[in-house]
């Protein structure tokens, strides 16, 4: 099946070339690119793509596209002697200018203009690529990060499948102001009301936008940065909860979807974010969460002070919550510093909880009321035995 696939393929690519079927939009791309240039023939190399050879001024040059019409490279043949001085004096200190054997000026949607020089020593032959700088460049990597602004001026890699029409930037930005608005107002700040938090989340999205934009290449740098940043604004504010530090990355990442992802790839990115956000920090759907809280408890009993048992008993009656957990941090002079795991009881169990209580008070207020009155008894049965025993003696 393989083979026979690969023999159709062959036949269809030989009948392609022989009758030189270039298709139409390559055709079209080519005009808009040299417009007024003589085309003198088309090939079809082995990669698939459509090479067109045309003279203009006097150079021959050579310009790939691919079958859809998106331009891949356009080169022509120098002499040593027209290289740039950085890339010859390059040459010469690395291997030679008597090791030359063919030179290339390319200008490439991947790499920029640059120059491959094609070297032969001790009868091995190789390419190598060199900027105008004479700086040698990776064949698989391009020399400079191009991001869709580069894209949409038709600069960038070939084939990346971004919209180059001249409203994708405006729907890019207004989309981002749209889904940040949503993101940093109306999921975090009218749940918890913090401008400063508000800001920030805005500033880091607002600030990174045109940053993001204009750059492809999200390298490691880029992100030991980001997380440089975070940290930074957290080592100079106050220290941020598990909540505060998602919400921070969320709207690191909204930046991300709204800048680097294609038009229709950004719309399902961004609404996943938001959908996450919406729905993780709606506390109506996680009732039965557990809350953390730091404590300072008074409490004077020595014996007890570190019985976690005792104390997570006492703390879940006297504030009628379940706790979970509790860590001792510090034991003070009638003072236990404490961090709490806990969770709100069903509202049935808070009240028969809270009846019991108020039910224990009365019968506490009423024993103490008691044991005033008979105080005051034994006080004036004691002053009437005293005034007797007086009258006795005189």
């Amino acid at each position: 099946m393989k083979a026979i696939f690969l023999l159709f393929s062959l036949l269809s690519l030989f009948c392609v070339t022989a009758f030189g079927q270039v298709p139409d939009v390559v055709e079209e791309e080519f005009a808009k690119k040299y417009p007024g240039v003589d085309l003198s023939k088309w090939e079809l190399d082995s990669t698939g793509s459509w090479e067109a050879r045309f003279e203009n001024e006097g150079t021959k040059y050579r310009a790939d596209f691919k079958p859809n019409g998106v331009w891949q490279k356009t080169e022509h043949s120098l002499t040593f002697e027209q290289l740039p001085s950085d890339v010859k004096a390059a040459i010469e200190l690395k291997h030679g200018s008597q090791a030359v054997r063919d030179v290339e000026a390319v200008d490439s949607s991947l790499h920029g203009k640059y120059y491959q020089v094609e070297f032969i020593k001790g009868g091995d032959k190789f390419d190598v690529m060199f900027d105008e700088k004479g700086k040698v460049l990776d064949r698989n990597r391009p020399p400079t990060e191009k991001g869709f602004f580069h894209r949409w001026m038709d600069q960038s890699q070939a084939g990346s499948g971004l919209p180059r029409e001249p409203w994708v930037i405006t729907y890019k930005a207004l989309f981002n102001l749209f889904t940040v608005f949503i993101y940093a107002y109306l999921i975090y700040y009218r749940r918890h009301h913090d401008h400063k938090m508000l800001f920030l989340l805005l500033a880091f999205n607002l600030f990174l936008f045109p940053i993001f934009l204009s750059t492809s290449l999200v390298t490691a740098g880029f992100g030991f940065t980001i997380f440089a940043l975070l940290a930074l604004v957290r080592l100079r504010s106050e220290a941020f909860d598990k909540a505060e530090i998602a919400y921070l990355l969320g709207a690191i990442s909204l930046t991300f979807v709204n800048t680097l992802l294609p038009v229709f790839v950004d719309l399902p990115s961004a609404a996943t974010i938001l959908l996450t956000a919406a729905i993780a920090d709606r506390r109506s759907l996680w009732r039965d969460r557990y809350h953390k809280i730091d404590v300072d408890y008074a409490f004077n009993e020595k014996e007890k002070m570190v019985d976690e048992a005792f104390l997570r008993e006492r703390l879940s009656e006297e504030y009628c919550i379940e706790v979970n957990e509790i860590s001792i941090n510090r034991v003070l002079k009638g003072e236990v510093r404490l961090t709490m795991m806990y969770r709100d009881l069903p509202k049935a169990k808070r009240e028969q909880l809270a009846e019991v209580q108020e039910q224990e008070r009365i019968k506490a207020a009423a024993l103490k009321e008691k044991e005033k009155e008979e105080s005051i008894k034994r006080k004036a049965a004691a002053k009437a035995a005293g005034a007797a025993e007086s009258d006795l003696s005189e």
